[in-house]
């Protein structure tokens, strides 16, 4: 049990490794020092992957984003390899993953949304059902509305799990994960509220959309033609 219990901690710190700090750290005098100034984890729009695409470029996004999904991927398959752990205790570990990654207990303004690290855990886990959730998410930005797309694809993992027969924790596990990506997302919605948008139209762009409504309606945009969420 104690062993269990260290992956399961084992798993929530290397979900808390800040990707975009290290990389912001790396390129320091070359437009990480900006973007760890201007990133914030109140809304989507300066969520550091964002400000990282801008600052640094797609390529160092792109790393970022890469070694988020390979935390999760590598963990996981260390905790099943490694560890033996069975379903039950590997479906916690994919949930602390994620935990670690979008609520991490230091560099907060620097973590992301969750969804790199659970592409990760669901490669690991539930392969498949993660390929069909990559192609939802690429018909969404070649549609240039990947927003929707990406909640669609994280929500279709649960119940893809539950039709392909997964053991019952992957299915909540898919679940909870959502919960959490949806949680994260919804930070500083109090603030939009505040600023005269209705509760339901805010709470409804942050959660499907991972967009910040505003009282004139449109969607503030990110800097670039409909670009993907943010990991």
């Amino acid at each position: 049990m104690a062993g269990r219990i260290l992956w399961v901690v084992g798993a929530y710190l290397a979900g808390t490794i800040p990707s975009t700090l290290l990389v912001a750290r790396l390129r320091w005098n070359h437009g990480g020092r900006a973007l760890v100034a201007e990133a914030r984890r109140e809304t989507g729009e300066l969520d550091p992957h964002i400000v990282m695409t801008k600052r640094l470029g797609p390529v160092w996004s792109a790393l970022a984003g890469t070694t988020d999904v390979l935390k999760g991927f590598l963990f996981l398959l260390a905790a099943r390899g490694l560890g033996g752990l069975p379903p039950s205790w590997l479906a916690v570990c994919g949930v602390a993953m994620v935990l670690g990654h979008a609520f991490p207990f230091y560099a907060a303004r620097m973590s992301g949304r969750g969804l790199a690290a659970a592409a990760g855990v669901y490669l690991a886990l539930l392969p498949w059902e993660m390929v069909v959730a990559g192609v939802v998410i690429l018909l969404g930005v070649a549609v240039r509305n990947s927003g929707i797309a990406t909640t669609i694809a994280i929500l279709s993992v649960p119940f893809a799990a539950a039709w392909q027969g997964q053991p019952h924790a992957y299915v909540i596990m898919g679940a909870v994960v959502f919960v959490l990506v949806v949680a994260r997302r919804l930070e500083g919605i109090r603030a939009v509220i505040r600023s005269g948008v209705p509760a339901g139209k805010a709470v409804l762009y942050r959660a499907a959309l991972d967009a910040t409504a505003t009282r004139a309606g449109p969607v503030p945009d990110r800097g670039g033609p409909a670009p993907p969420p943010a990991p």
